[in-house]
Formats: C-alpha cells, sequence, structure tokens
C-alpha cells in the first residue's frame, strides 16, 4: 500500500512538474511582449519551483554535475555578498535555453505522425547497398532531423533505419547517428550550443552562421571519408558474407519527401529571416514557431487533431518530465557563469590563457579545444568549460573576431560532445545499439573527433588568414 501511494505521488508530481515547466515557457515568451514586472516575479517563482522538483528527478551525469555547478556558484556568491539583483539574474540568464528545450520537442509531432515514416523507409530499400550510402544517409537524416527535434532525433531516426540489415554493425549505426546529429550542433539556431556560444562572445548570427554551416558540411565529409575508407578495408570480408537489406514493403513515396524538405527548408529561413528582420534573439524566434509552426504544418496536411493529442500524450507525459535534465544544466551553467564574473575569478581564466597563448589566436584555439575535450572524455560536459571559455574571455584580446571564438567553442561543444561518456547523445546512442558510453564516445568516435577537430582548425586558420574572420 505504501509503494502504492509512493508510485502515485511520484506520478502526481511529474504531472506538477510537468504542467510547471510549460507554464513557465509560455509566460516567458508572453512576458517578452507585454513587459509586465508582476509576470516577471511570477516567471522567477515558477522557476525555482521547477528548478526543485527537478532536482528531485535528475539522474546520471547531468544530477552530478547540476549539483557541483549550483553548489560552487552559491558558495561564491553568498561568500562574496552578491545581492538579490545578481541573484536574480544569475538564474535567469540562460533561461531562454531552457524555454528552446521546453518548446523543441513539439517541432517533432509533424515529423512522427505526419506520414513521413514510410516515405524515408523505402528510401533505405531503394538507395541503400553499402556502408558508406547507409552512414552518409542516417547520418544526414541525423544532421537534417536534429535541426527540428534536437536529441529527439536518436530514437526516431533508429525507427525508420532498423529495419535496414545493416543496423545490425553498431559500430556504423552509431557512428551515423551521432556524428550526424554533432553537426548540426555545430550551426543549427535550434540548439542550445549555438545559442549559448552566440550569446557569450557577442557574434552576430548573419555573420555566424555561413562559416558555422560550413564546418558542419566539413566534418559531415570527414565522417564519410572515414566510413568509406573502413568499409574498403573490410571489401573481402563483404565479399565472403554479403550484406542482404531486408525489404521494408510499400512504396517510394517522393511527393511526402519533398513535402518533408519543403516544411523543413522553409522553418529554417523563415528563423534566420524573422530574427534578421526583428533583431529578435534566433533561440527566441525558434521557440516561438516550435509553439505554432507545428501547427499550421498539421493544418496544411490535414492533421491538426494529431497535434493536440500528442500534446497531451507523448509531449506532457515524457517530453517535458524529460526536459529536467537540461534545465539543471543550463540553469546551473548560467549561475556559474554569472557568479564566477562578479567573484572575479573568471579573471585567472584570461591570465592563464595570456601567459599560455600570448595574443596568438592559433594558440588559443588549440587550448580551448584541446582541454575541452580531454576533459569532454573525462566526462566533463562541454557545456562547463564552454561557459567558462566564453564567459570569461574577450576575443579581441586574442586578435581573434567575435565570431571566430563563437565558431571555435561552438566546435570543441559539438565535438565534445561526440566523445565525452556523459553526452545525452552519446548515451541515448549507447542505450539502443546496447554498447557502453566508452565504446561509442571514445572508442569509436574517438579517431573521428580528433581528426574532424584538426581539419576544421585548419580551415578556421585559412579563413582567418584569408581576411574572412
Amino acid at each position: 500500500m505504501e509503494l502504492k501511494d509512493i508510485t502515485i505521488t511520484g506520478k502526481a508530481l511529474t504531472r506538477i512538474r510537468s504542467l510547471l515547466t510549460f507554464g513557465l515557457a509560455v509566460t516567458y515568451l508572453g512576458n517578452l511582449l507585454l513587459r509586465s514586472q508582476a509576470l516577471e516575479d511570477l516567471i522567477l517563482v515558477l522557476m525555482i519551483i521547477v528548478i526543485v522538483l527537478g532536482f528531485t528527478a535528475v539522474t546520471g551525469s547531468s544530477k552530478i554535475i547540476g549539483y557541483l555547478s549550483f553548489a560552487v556558484s552559491i558558495a561564491l556568491l553568498l561568500h562574496f555578498d552578491a545581492p538579490l539583483s545578481v541573484w536574480r539574474q544569475a538564474l535567469q540568464d540562460n533561461l531562454f535555453l531552457v524555454v528552446m528545450f521546453i518548446m523543441v520537442p513539439l517541432m517533432g509531432i509533424p515529423i512522427q505522425h505526419g506520414g513521413y515514416t514510410p516515405a524515408l523507409q523505402s528510401l533505405f530499400e531503394r538507395h541503400v547497398n553499402s556502408n558508406s550510402r547507409y552512414y552518409l544517409l542516417v547520418s544526414f537524416l541525423s544532421a537534417f532531423i536534429g535541426v527540428l527535434v534536437s536529441l529527439a532525433v536518436v530514437p526516431l531516426v533508429y525507427q525508420v533505419c532498423r529495419n535496414s540489415s545493416r543496423s545490425s554493425d553498431h559500430k556504423l549505426l552509431s557512428s551515423a547517428i551521432s556524428r550526424g546529429f554533432s553537426t548540426c550542433i555545430i550551426w543549427a539556431p535550434t540548439t542550445a550550443a549555438i545559442a549559448l556560444v552566440v550569446q557569450l562572445t557577442g557574434s552576430t548570427w548573419s555573420a555566424f552562421f555561413p562559416l558555422a554551416i560550413s564546418c558542419g558540411v566539413i566534418v559531415g565529409a570527414v565522417g564519410y571519408v572515414m566510413t568509406v575508407f573502413e568499409e574498403k578495408q573490410k571489401k573481402k570480408q563483404e565479399r565472403s558474407y554479403p550484406v542482404e537489406d531486408v525489404s521494408l514493403g510499400g512504396d517510394f513515396d517522393l511527393r511526402k519527401l519533398v513535402e518533408l524538405g519543403a516544411f523543413s527548408i522553409v522553418l529554417i529561413i523563415g528563423i534566420g529571416v524573422i530574427s534578421w528582420v526583428s533583431g529578435i534573439s534566433a533561440i527566441i524566434v525558434v521557440s516561438v514557431l516550435a509553439l505554432i509552426y507545428p501547427m499550421i504544418w498539421l493544418i496544411l496536411i490535414e492533421r491538426l487533431p494529431v497535434f493536440f493529442r500528442e500534446f497531451k500524450g507523448d509531449y506532457f507525459h515524457n517530453r517535458l518530465p524529460s526536459i529536467k535534465n537540461e534545465m539543471i544544466l543550463f540553469v546551473g551553467a548560467g549561475l556559474l557563469a554569472n557568479s564566477i564574473n562578479y567573484s572575479h575569478l573568471g579573471d585567472y581564466v584570461p591570465q592563464i590563457l595570456s601567459y599560455l597563448v600570448g595574443h596568438n589566436g592559433l594558440l588559443l584555439t588549440l587550448v580551448i579545444m584541446g582541454s575541452t575535450l580531454c576533459l569532454a572524455a573525462l566526462g566533463v560536459h562541454p557545456i562547463a568549460t564552454v561557459t567558462i571559455f566564453g564567459g570569461t574571455i574577450k576575443a579581441a584580446a586574442y586578435g581573434v573576431s567575435p565570431t571566430y571564438l563563437a565558431l571555435v567553442l561552438a566546435i570543441s561543444w559539438a565535438m565534445g560532445t561526440s566523445i565525452s561518456p556523459s553526452a545525452a547523445n552519446v548515451i541515448a546512442v549507447s542505450s539502443i545499439v546496447g554498447e557502453s558510453p566508452l565504446q561509442v564516445g571514445i572508442r569509436w568516435n574517438g579517431p573521428y573527433v580528433v581528426l574532424a577537430t584538426l581539419v576544421l582548425i585548419v580551415f578556421l586558420t585559412g579563413m582567418r588568414l584569408l581576411g574572412v574572420l
């Protein structure tokens, strides 16, 4: 009886947390227009309640990082007698990132329930006849769909490609999904990484985007070339044991694929245009469109009731409760960055960097990327190192532009999450293929991360020499 009561209480708390989490996001977005002090106070109260409830449910490495971030931040702010206004600012500094994580899963509803899965599956049946093609298609889908649904791309892409017999190659499958997703982390405005690094460095979206998407294409090409090379190494074995794809049935529906591509392209272009014309942060535009665009999408394909069904079902009961880790991580990161700045401990970071690299932009790049990747391999999420570097150093002091620094931090984050055993995407992929995060992150993605990082360093250096950066 007692166990049953505890279970009921746990479910009730989860429902309350989901309701308050969504209410926090809607209130925040509404107050951007209304500018009400009463709503501002309500947002703070809701945020504190949701954080407290989140701490009771957060798990894994996010729990450790979250507790450490909050503990260190609170200790610093208390020790240096920070006023209430500083505490408030520190808590709300990354709230826009949290709101994005709350809203973006709504983007997945049209993709999952718009009738696109059979068309995508038939694409595999017709055109995937080698490991390299399988890798190219899966990684492209991970990057393309990941722009819209973030981490939800992992199970979604797996559902699409699992019926191919090539999915039994766990290294191939996990590499394609995780590396494909890492490419969109470098440039996509729907990812928290981009929102954070652009904010920290002061770079403009118009200057950042063209070079960032170029970096995404480059790392995608590196992964593909490595797969082609590995496929050639296994050529004799594949001749002895030919791989035959399982027929998926169903017809190749080009119309649905074009439809999916059209809606996605309109969304991405719309985000950029609205942000540029209005001057509103791209991440805020993403959060607003995440609430509106899926309904417009489903109205146009005559499936609107699906939105409300999934909102009351999977989104409310599964997606919202799962945001607890991201909330704790990003609120903790904002709190830590503000506490370090207020305590002036961050002043030591530029001093140490100046001692190590002087005013050499290339050495600065090597130190930031190298330290981020090394710590990521040890289990420290890149959000911690990127927040510290981005929040404490100024690009001009090292002879580089804010856009250059933003690219360095974005690449460090993307490559770090590809290798870190504590990164959510590595953990999600490892659970699907039944391998440990160490196997997926360090052993399988390690060589790719090292090679891709070196290639990108050469690319960034070349852009600086050409005067583009």
